[in-house]
């Protein structure tokens, strides 16, 4: 069975943002996943964080933003999901016993379902939630 990985809005943005020390192992992984040695997966909020972020820091035009995000749709071998009310709930008692960002509750919640391991650069996301999913960074792969 093939491994499936829940990729969080950093990894994205190490390699749309060609961020320096991270944007190769980004890279690797994401071309890991488009050529199906692992699944991937992500939400629907990361994609909104992403263009969030992308607004804030890159210099590209919006259109050009724009295209840059659907082409995170176009990756093979990735699903988007739209977290729903359970994992909504199920991430209310997360927050409760790890006093996390709700989103990130949330990306947790809806990761435990559909993956088996997270893959971020956030240390505080994995400090506080590792034991709820394993959190890796890329390069731990």
């Amino acid at each position: 069975m093939t491994k499936r990985i829940f990729i969080d809005s950093n990894i994205f943005l190490n390699f749309l943002l060609k961020e320096e020390g991270s944007y190769e192992s980004s890279k690797h992984l994401l071309t890991r996943i488009e050529k199906g040695y692992m699944e991937g997966v992500t939400t629907v909020i990361n994609i909104m964080e992403i263009l969030a972020v992308l607004r804030k820091r890159s210099r590209a035009k919006d259109s050009q933003i724009i295209k840059d995000i659907e082409t995170i749709g176009e990756i093979q071998n990735l699903e988007i999901i739209i977290p729903n009310e359970i994992h909504i709930a199920q991430a209310f008692e997360i927050q409760k016993k790890t006093k996390l960002l709700p989103t990130d509750a949330i990306l947790i919640s809806t990761a435990k379902d559909f993956s088996d391991t997270f893959v971020s650069r956030d240390a505080e996301l994995k400090q506080k939630a590792s034991s709820f999913i394993s959190i890796v960074k890329p390069e731990e792969l």
